[in-house]
């Protein structure tokens, strides 16, 4: 069994036109079994080297927070900070992790949206990235031995619990290239505070989308620098089937509307 946690980045719901945050980010890290409890006794050894106080407090590790010195790290010094980040990403390496991740550039996603529904359609860029990601994920275990499955572990985060959910009952039962045949059948939904590993999963996420932030212009800043060549060796492609994924979710847009 592989425990595949996943987390996002720069989600603003159906607000496709945010300046800030310009493109949404879907991770999924692949942890198999026997190493899960050592990858997060690893997390927690590192944090209570950096930061003693928020590890005896079993504090959660935002990315973003870390990456800025907001929330619990206001005040922390930039070098604290980056040592954390750079350990837990190490950490990652050394138990050779895998990240599977999808970046949705969320303005391209609204004129494809325009243009297939219309003006008067919203739909959240995790509805078209979860299964681009599940897609590949699922390849990966394929590949990686006979009897090979994942569970998918998400944040408690109600906006999109349904969508996962109804993703992986459907995928599992289409035919063709969407298949899922190594995800067990349930979602798994657990509170981020209270898992070191689901933590990781966003910290790497976040590099990932300063990295796709990289590529369409946006300023880039030296602190993302050691997190962005750091996922690199993490970092796992496959065939999204891109094509098949958005037929699918045009079919299933055309299902929900019959239904209203």
């Amino acid at each position: 069994m592989h425990l595949v946690y996943v987390d996002e980045t720069g989600n603003t719901g159906t607000n496709l036109t945010d300046t800030q945050q310009p493109i949404f980010v879907l991770g999924a890290l692949i942890v198999p079994e026997e190493c899960w409890q050592l990858v997060e006794a690893d997390l927690k050894a590192a944090i209570a080297t950096h930061f003693p106080t928020i590890a005896a407090d079993e504090i959660e590790v935002h990315a973003a927070d870390l990456r800025s010195g907001h929330g619990v790290f206001k005040g922390a010094p930039v070098g604290d900070r980056i040592a954390l980040r750079n350990d837990w990403l190490h950490i990652a390496q050394h138990h050779k992790l895998r990240l599977v991740y999808r970046a949705i550039e969320k303005r391209r996603f609204q004129k494809w949206l325009h243009a297939t529904f219309g003006t008067g359609v919203l739909i959240n860029p995790h509805v078209v990235a979860f299964p681009l990601v599940a897609r590949v994920v699922d390849e990966y275990l394929a590949n990686a031995s006979e009897s090979a499955l994942g569970m998918f572990i998400s944040d408690e985060n109600k906006e999109i619990v349904r969508d996962v959910e109804k993703s992986i009952r459907v995928l599992r039962g289409v035919a063709g290239a969407l298949r899922l045949t190594r995800i067990v059948e349930k979602g798994f939904f657990i509170d981020s505070a209270k898992s070191r590993v689901l933590q990781l999963c966003d910290m790497c996420a976040l590099s990932a989308r300063k990295m796709e932030e990289r590529k369409i212009g946006l300023t880039a800043k030296p602190i993302d620098d050691n997190g962005i060549e750091m996922i690199s060796p993490l970092i796992h492609r496959g065939n999204e089937s891109l094509t098949d994924v958005l037929s699918w979710l045009t079919q299933q847009q055309s299902l929900e509307s019959e239904k209203k």
